[in-house]
């Protein structure tokens, strides 16, 4: 792929810094990109990866839009209510980058739709408030081996990590279940309808979410492996925890 003028205008910003470059603006034009979850993260990772010119977008949501999500899933409008969360959200994109090709899968996804989608991915972005469909993701993305990027946020915290335990060179760090187990699904933390949640903290996780994405098509920097960072928004800190594969992982040590 060859990168037109017009291109080359639109992401000037992009391309003159030298972690980026041609090339790496290239790698981002040819990427595929999984979104998993077009909520409350997953609206500031759209918008910011369709900015980006990020090739293809597969955007899985089987949601559709309240009017409780405008406080903080800014890809959306008043007029976009009751429509599904995946077609608004193609909108959005096409009013943005007509470049971008679009994907959508208003569906409850299952390991197995997952792991179909993802072999013909570069990178997961999950953004699901569902730990079952977080694990599904997992395991997925474990399988075709590419990086896994997680996000949470809740009240006034939010978390993030990069999952590599299945990328080649990758082999000896984490994945997702050997931070949450299995089990934990039924321990799972209230959600955002139960004890709220405020847009900025959601807007922090997801470009977070974005810019590793961003720096792993293109090379540059270094990813937030074997780290869960961790953000509280009424300090206002950043916390990096130190993570570790774990022996007998339901994932990555089969």
């Amino acid at each position: 792929m060859t990168i037109t003028e017009t291109q080359l205008h639109r992401y000037a910003r992009q391309v003159v810094m030298p972690e980026i470059d041609e090339d790496g603006q290239q790698a981002l034009l040819s990427s595929r990109v999984t979104i998993l979850g077009a909520g409350g993260l997953g609206s500031p990772v759209i918008a910011n990866l369709a900015a980006a010119g990020v090739g293809k977008l597969i955007i899985c949501d089987d949601d559709r839009v309240d009017l409780s999500n405008l406080n903080r899933q800014f890809i959306y409008q008043e007029a976009n209510v009751g429509q599904p969360k995946t077609q608004a959200a193609k909108q959005f994109i096409q009013g943005i980058n007509s470049d971008v090709t679009i994907e959508l899968r208003y569906e409850t996804m299952s390991e197995e739709s997952l792991t179909e989608i993802l072999s013909q991915c570069d990178i997961l972005l999950d953004c699901s408030d569902q730990f079952n469909t977080r694990l599904a993701g997992a395991k997925a993305a474990f399988l075709n081996g590419i990086p896994h990027i997680f996000g949470g946020a809740v009240r006034f915290d939010g978390q993030m990590a990069s999952f590599m335990a299945g990328v080649e060179g990758y082999e000896d760090s984490a994945c997702f279940a050997c931070l949450f187990s299995e089990d934990a699904g039924v321990r799972q933390a209230p959600n955002c309808a139960q004890a709220g949640i405020l847009a900025p903290v959601t807007s922090i996780i997801g470009t977070l979410q974005a810019l590793e994405t961003i720096k792993w098509i293109t090379k540059a920097g270094t990813l937030n492996s074997n780290r869960l960072l961790l953000f509280d928004g009424l300090s206002g800190s950043f916390t990096s925890i130190q993570t570790s594969k774990k022996d007998k992982c339901s994932i990555c040590s089969k």
